[in-house]
């Protein structure tokens, strides 16, 4: 499901389960949180970047009602979000494909985001009565707070352009992969203790709640227990043909 290959100075992430789009489930966080972990343990990693086989590099969440039983506190993919954003390495996203919901905020939570010309991005939890709680806080990091609540309520879509002109994506080219090679390149330039020092700095100065992770999972959660909610997200699986 993810291939790991480490590389001079970084990691490379692979999302490699195309037929299902990408979706985000319980062995996928369990897995690509332990990528982390092994280039954390790297001493000469001090970047990871995160890219995808296939037409999507990640269609969001896989929207079962297991969910439903986590109770209170943070839900995982959330955990998964916030390790992307503070872990001491660079994060980057490398994003060929579309970028649907949960995994625009995949996306979102990396430290860079490098956008091919295939590359979409959209949040269209708001059209089956959901809400991107956990995604929501790092777009709007990106985009402002209005700008991406009016990419909620309107499930707008994001070109390649659009996404580097709206501050969704830093770069774009025909395709993601050629932008990642001259950026490893610039980022030897600073070493792994001053990509942690700056990234530290950057979370007392813009901090978030303390609380935030337990307030934007119960969010979710919330609307996921309605019956309609889960009746759109059947739906949508019988549309799909059984992918989530």
């Amino acid at each position: 499901m993810i291939r790991v290959r480490p590389g001079p100075g970084h990691v490379r992430v692979t999302l490699e389960r195309p037929e299902r789009r990408n979706t985000i489930d319980e062995a996928f966080l369990d897995e690509l949180s332990a990528a982390l972990t092994e280039a954390e343990a790297r001493a000469d990693c001090r970047v990871v970047v995160l890219s995808a086989t296939g037409e999507d590099f990640c269609a969001g969440m896989d929207l079962d009602t297991s969910h439903l039983d986590a109770g209170e506190g943070e839900l995982p993919y959330w955990r998964l979000l916030e390790r992307l954003a503070t872990t001491e390495l660079v994060t980057v996203a490398a994003v060929d494909g579309a970028a649907t919901a949960g995994g625009v905020g995949l996306a979102a939570a990396c430290d860079m985001v490098l956008a091919g010309r295939s590359a979409t991005f959209r949040l269209t939890e708001a059209l089956f009565g959901l809400v991107p709680a956990m995604a929501l806080p790092f777009v709007a990091r990106r985009v402002g707070e209005q700008r991406a609540f009016t990419a909620t309520l309107t499930a707008e879509e994001f070109d390649a352009q659009a996404a580097v002109e709206t501050g969704l994506a830093d770069q774009t080219a025909p395709t993601a992969e050629e932008l990642v090679r001259p950026l490893l390149v610039k980022l030897r330039r600073v070493d792994r203790d001053t990509v942690a020092a700056v990234k530290s700095y950057r979370s007392t100065v813009f901090p978030r709640p303390a609380e935030l992770g337990a307030v934007v999972s119960r969010a979710f959660l919330d609307r996921l227990a309605q019956p309609d909610v889960q009746r759109n997200m059947a739906d949508l699986k019988r549309a799909l043909g059984g992918l989530p």
